[in-house]
């Protein structure tokens, strides 16, 4: 299960992050699954959630969202979500796609508590 591996990662990312915050807690963390990069989101939040419920924030959420495929199309530049696995450009026909969003993974935010009490969400 590589998803406890990436949630690991994950994790040290959020630690490094309140490391460098004068927060006093962690209230929530907004992860981005992409919808083409392979991850069993039940399996990362349950990974993640274990890892939140043995740290310092043992009552933060963790958000997952899942982010679509775009493609681009490198003849006419067009940026599209692919309908099923046709990943030709509707306007030219072109084959010749990449991605550029929604094969990765992603911590997106932070909600912290800081030592004034105001809630944050840096982005």
């Amino acid at each position: 299960m590589h998803e406890a591996s990436l949630a690991r990662a994950l994790w040290r990312q959020v630690e490094a992050e309140m490391a460098c915050r004068p927060a006093r807690r962690l209230l929530a963390m907004d992860v981005a699954i992409g919808a083409f990069s392979g991850i069993e989101a039940e399996s990362l939040e349950f990974a993640l959630d274990l890892l939140v419920r043995e740290s310092d924030w043992p009552d933060a959420e963790v958000r997952l969202r899942t982010e679509p495929l775009t493609m681009v199309c490198t003849a006419c530049g067009r940026e599209f979500a692919p309908e099923g696995l046709r990943l030709a450009c509707p306007a030219c026909g072109s084959a010749d796609t990449d991605p550029v969003r929604g094969t990765d993974l992603r911590l997106e935010s932070l909600d912290v508590e800081t030592e004034d009490a105001e809630t944050h969400s840096p982005r």
